[in-house]
């Protein structure tokens, strides 16, 4: 009962904002310096700061808000989402998290993601009528999520077949979906790897998703070979000529990017990108 009280008083403290957005800040330049999600691209930034911004400061408007409670609490929902994508992501690394923290203090930011779910849930359960608008925002990702996925399913074919023979490059459609896949473990970012030593420089959480969620489905033998890995998982659907192919369906896009995803890896990127060209 102490615990709870402490709690309550904790998510109402005027100090919580403050402490949210340090955090939140610290979170940001640690991910510029060492990789974890790389560059989220503009889509992902854009929901990032709308849907989390009113999470950090919430404690503080709370009451000045009731007239927008349904646009907020929808805006949670996404938030929770989000949080929970984070959480699930970086899964495997909390296996390892108090020897990483023993060797950089940083690392206990990766808790960020759990420290900010555990808000929105209290808000939830504390504010009436906020239930139905988060739980929207819950179904538009749910939505989201599955729609990415389907697409995913329905590309798999065309681009497996092209990325074993780049010849049949031409019968890959140039759309958001293929040039994804054909960009992933290359220019963007599919799965944490602790030990892989490279670092994809763009994050697009519409291809992580779709491959999550077509593992069940679809063939994968990079993955089965690695399964049961903790320290580092395989890379999703990994394989292939992509480098060739990406060129020949996507010739006016830029696969390699001028900047690498982290400061403290951008030495090593730039090499690796001299010895693949």
């Amino acid at each position: 009962m102490k615990l709870r009280m402490r709690l309550a008083g904790w998510m109402a403290s005027p100090r919580l904002p403050t402490a949210n957005a340090l955090l939140c800040a610290a979170a940001v330049l640690a991910n510029h310096y060492f990789q974890v999600f790389c560059r989220p691209v503009l889509w992902a930034w854009i929901a990032l700061i709308i849907c989390i911004v009113p999470v950090i400061f919430f404690p503080v408007f709370k009451e000045r808000t009731k007239r927008f409670r349904i646009p907020l609490f929808f805006l949670f929902g996404v938030a929770a989402c989000i949080c929970l994508y984070c959480i699930l992501f970086l899964g495997p690394m909390y296996v390892f998290i108090p020897v990483a923290v023993a060797l950089n203090p940083l690392a206990i930011l990766s808790f960020l993601p759990i420290f900010l779910l555990i808000q929105i849930i209290f808000h939830i359960r504390k504010t009436p009528g906020s239930f139905n608008p988060f739980l929207s925002g819950i179904l538009l990702c749910t939505g989201f999520a599955i729609g990415m996925a389907t697409w995913f399913n329905r590309s798999f074919a065309v681009v497996q077949a092209a990325l074993k023979d780049p010849a049949k490059s031409s019968l890959v459609p140039p759309n958001y979906m293929t040039e994804l896949m054909l960009g992933m473990h290359i220019k963007y970012h599919i799965s944490l790897c602790v030990l892989d030593g490279w670092r994809p420089p763009l994050h697009d959480p519409s291809i992580v998703v779709a491959a999550w969620l077509n593992v069940p489905f679809l063939p994968d033998p990079h993955r089965e070979k690695y399964r049961g890995d903790l320290a580092c998982p395989s890379p999703l659907f990994h394989g292939g000529d992509r480098i060739t192919v990406y060129k020949r369906v996507f010739p006016n896009k830029a696969l390699w990017q001028p900047c690498s995803c982290a400061k403290a890896y951008a030495e090593d990127y730039f090499k690796a990108w001299q010895r693949m060209e």
